[in-house]
């Protein structure tokens, strides 16, 4: 949200600069994103207010006309097409060298440097500006004119420049979503008063009965509606054009600009019909009828379900609640009388509706975070006090305010000194009281307990532990004490399925294939025909979705691998070999009123050929039919893909006994045991299925398997993992030994000798060549060592290091290369 700087000084003094502002309020949660200053570009000496003195007809140009321009000591004639400069009129009046938007050029926003210059014979020493040209808006058919009382001579910059904070408003302060929101902010945090705005009295307004009725009242908690005769539609003075156009709201009307205004001000969107277009000069709050339409201001016709809000007059909907209304009911340029709108919607039926009409308005954007039904009263009244003003000649004719069920404020009582246990420092009972009073909680402090009533725009503080946050990031965050966590370090516990899935997983990536990522919503006929693969198929076992994002696949997945195929017969019309798996959840359901069962499955689907078609398999491209038949991946690829992986998990029982599927080829299909209990299917998929699947002139090799079952029948228990205290030292050893001696032997004179430290061996390197002679080779070895209670030090490491040179030479004979 966009706060102009005057309009926060309007309702509370700020004596600091807008970045120490802006700094303030993101510490104490309402983060400032941008800072934008308004006029920034109007140089002081060259862009002023101006008064015009004299205004007389081009003598060569029916279209212009010579205007003489007081700004100060500057006293100038300029010749201006402006329809509607007059004497005695306040401009802005820009000298020689200024820099301003060049209006007419096709690039939004190009400067132009002003140069005097003659037009049609005359000399113009300078330029009476129009909003587009000082970068106020897109304005351009005319000049912008001035108030009465600006100060001729004065810099613009100073005069109407202004200070504007964009602030990023999360969905739990609501109450701060307004410029009276975020004034409360700074008075709390500055801890200066906040002036209220002024409102209208409606004591001698009579209240018409039956003007308003609620339907609804669960999706519409409060509804006030007000008739207002004698308006007058005209474009709004400058003072509110401007304070919208730099929050960002385009003016459209005084009366449209009211509503808005109030909406940026109060953070209550309010809303304007056309008086004449509701039918009975009544509202009606209720649900839509499936299919009944509207045309919105959008100018786009809307069809609507039961579950959609709308506001209605005794004939026809006039309007979306919460979002927008109707074209059937704004307001014109010959409208006299409006009917008034202040409400509070449903804040879930709200974002339901602007969700599914991908209608999202800045109404909306507020009443989806949880607007205080109490505040609808004050926004009205000050939406009705602006209209008054701006139209003197219109009166309130009558006003009714339905509110079924009132908001009252809650208490939250607790003990004073959960503030200092919870923050961690002891903060007096004088600034707590402050600071609760300054953000309106009402708070009483008596016999060590503190009590503080919370008022209904507060919806985000429900208990004590919100209310310590108030006054935490009120008296600055960066008072609270930097401490450290004490007690002894938890240990790491990994959940036995993680660590199954972790080994597996890096095993089938190790043997090169890719893991992948498929939705879980499949088609009846895909589910049928992949049923059985690792338990029986049952009826029930189908879990249906209510309202699918596809009404073609219905039913939540039994099994990877219909999804996991269609990934591969995609990947196939690019690559000549495709290895694909995935590790996730199937669905497998109980009774029609629980949540399914969701085991964990892998599944595996392996097609193309076995060498790749690059430069480094030349061989491969010379060969005939037969012996590119004979390179495509086959069942026994997919096998000992699945065994080392099954065996790096903890699985060392695997056997792969005869079965059949109706999916895949009889006789290329086996059931996979473990300790005698089946936990999944490997096999080659049948020619004809696997072609309508988009996959033909090569074989299609699949598995899956139940990892829940796998697990169970492992037994792994949950792993404890310490974590060490101190960082390891990693310490690298070349030595050259004979060729004719194995690493491994190398490997253990290293372990015999590092000591009880060594957590970790590897060998990195090996190098063979006439530098180091003919019967040699250099073994590289990495060696990581941890003390559990202290840091190694450098002497320890030496020490070390010469008992590893001298045991590696005793035993293999090796020497350590420099």
């Amino acid at each position: 949200m966009k706060a102009p700087i005057s309009w926060l000084k309007d309702m509370v003094s700020i004596e600091i600069s807008a970045e120490e502002l802006a700094h303030k309020m993101t510490m104490a949660g309402l983060e400032a994103e941008k800072i934008e200053r308004i006029g920034a570009e109007w140089e002081a000496d060259k862009v002023l207010v101006g008064e015009v003195l004299n205004v007389t007809q081009h003598p060569d140009a029916d279209r212009l006309v010579l205007a003489e321009v007081q700004a100060g000591t500057n006293h100038l004639t300029v010749v201006t097409g402006a329809p509607n400069i007059t004497t005695g009129q306040k401009v802005v009046l820009a000298l020689a060298g200024a820099r301003l938007v060049d209006a007419y050029a096709d690039e939004p926003g190009k400067m132009k440097t002003l140069k005097p210059g003659k037009i049609r014979g005359i000399m113009s020493e300078g330029m009476v500006c129009s909003e587009k040209e000082l970068g106020i808006s897109d304005e351009h058919e005319g000049i912008l004119v001035l108030p009465e009382d600006a100060p001729a001579g004065t810099p613009l910059q100073e005069y109407l420049g202004d200070t504007v904070i964009e602030f990023e408003i999360t969905p739990n302060l609501v109450h701060a979503f307004s410029i009276c929101g975020l004034a409360g902010e700074a008075g709390a945090i500055l801890d200066e008063p906040v002036r209220e705005v002024a409102i209208a009295s409606m004591d001698d307004v009579p209240v018409q009965e039956n003007l308003v009725r609620i339907d609804a009242p669960e999706l519409c908690s409060r509804y006030i509606g007000v008739i207002i005769d004698g308006v007058h539609v005209e474009p709004s003075p400058n003072w509110l054009t401007r304070r919208l156009t730099a929050a960002g709201v385009r003016p459209v009307n005084n009366l449209v600009d009211v509503t808005n205004y109030v909406m940026l001000e109060l953070g209550q969107p309010l809303h304007a019909f056309d008086l004449r277009n509701v039918a009975g000069e009544r509202i009606i709050v209720r649900t839509a009828a499936d299919g009944e339409r509207m045309e919105t201001l959008d100018h786009t016709k809307r069809t609507f379900t039961s579950e959609d809000l709308l506001i209605t007059d005794a004939e026809k909907p006039v309007a979306v609640a919460g979002i927008m209304g109707g074209v059937n009911s704004e307001v014109l340029d010959d409208t006299t009388g409006i009917l008034l709108e202040s409400a509070n919607f449903n804040m879930v039926n709200v974002r339901h509706t602007a969700r599914r009409l991908k209608l999202r308005t800045d109404a909306s954007a507020r009443f989806e975070r949880g607007l205080d039904p109490n505040l609808t009263w004050n926004a009205a009244m000050r939406a009705v006090q602006l209209i008054l003003e701006l139209c003197p000649n219109a009166n309130i004719r009558c006003y009714e305010d339905e509110y079924p069920t009132k908001k009252n404020p809650v208490s939250i009582s607790f003990s004073f000194d959960r503030i200092e246990s919870t923050l961690g420092m002891p903060i007096p009972e004088a600034t707590v009281s402050s600071v609760l009073s300054r953000l309106g909680f009402q708070p009483q402090i008596a016999d060590g307990m503190v009590n503080v009533t919370v008022p209904t725009n507060r919806s985000d503080v429900t208990m004590r532990e919100d209310v310590i946050e108030e006054v935490a990031r009120i008296v600055g965050y960066d008072q609270l004490p930097a401490t450290l966590p004490i007690g002894e370090t938890p240990v790491v516990e990994r959940d036995a399925m993680f660590l199954l899935e972790r080994a597996i997983r890096e095993s089938i990536v190790g043997a090169g294939a890719y893991e992948g990522r498929s939705y879980v919503t499949v088609s009846e006929s895909a589910q049928a025909t992949w049923a059985g693969l690792t338990r029986e198929a049952v009826t029930h076992h189908n879990v249906r979705l209510i309202n699918p994002m596809n009404d073609e696949q219905p039913l939540l997945r039994t099994s990877l691998l219909p999804r996991l195929i269609d990934s591969v017969a995609e990947n196939l019309k690019h690559e000549k070999s495709v290895r694909l798996f995935e590790i996730g959840h199937i669905f497998f359901g109980t009774t029609p009123d629980e949540l399914p069962d969701e085991p964990s499955h892998l599944a595996i689907a392996f097609t193309g050929y076995r060498e790749p078609f690059t430069r480094f398999a030349p061989q491969v491209r010379k060969m005939n039919a037969e012996q590119l038949a004979a390179q495509q991946l086959d069942f026994f690829d997919v096998k000992g893909v699945l065994e080392t992986a099954l065996n790096r998990a903890g699985a060392h029982e695997i056997a792969y006994v005869a079965a059949q599927h109706p999916a895949l080829h009889p006789g290329r299909t086996a059931s996979v045991n473990h300790m005698g209990e089946r936990i999944g299917t490997i096999g080659e998929v049948r020619p004809d299925l696997s072609k309508e699947l988009g996959i033909s002139d090569t074989r299609l090799v699949v598995a899956e398997i139940d990892l829940q079952a796998l697990q169970a029948l492992i037994g792994n228990e949950k792993q404890t993992i310490s974590v060490d205290h101190f960082l390891p030292v990693e310490q690298d050893f070349a030595f050259l030994v004979d060729k004719t001696v194995p690493a491994t032997d190398v490997e253990q004179a290293l372990r015999r000798n590092a000591g009880p430290l060594l957590t970790d061996i590897m060998l990195f390197d090996v190098f063979e060549g006439e530098q180091i002679g003919a019967d040699k080779k250099s073994l590289a070895y990495r060696l990581t060592f941890t003390a559990p209670d202290r840091a190694l030090t450098d002497a320890e490491l030496e020490k070390q290091r010469v008992k590893i040179q001298k045991g590696v030479k005793a035993l293999v004979g090796g020497e350590l290369r420099a």
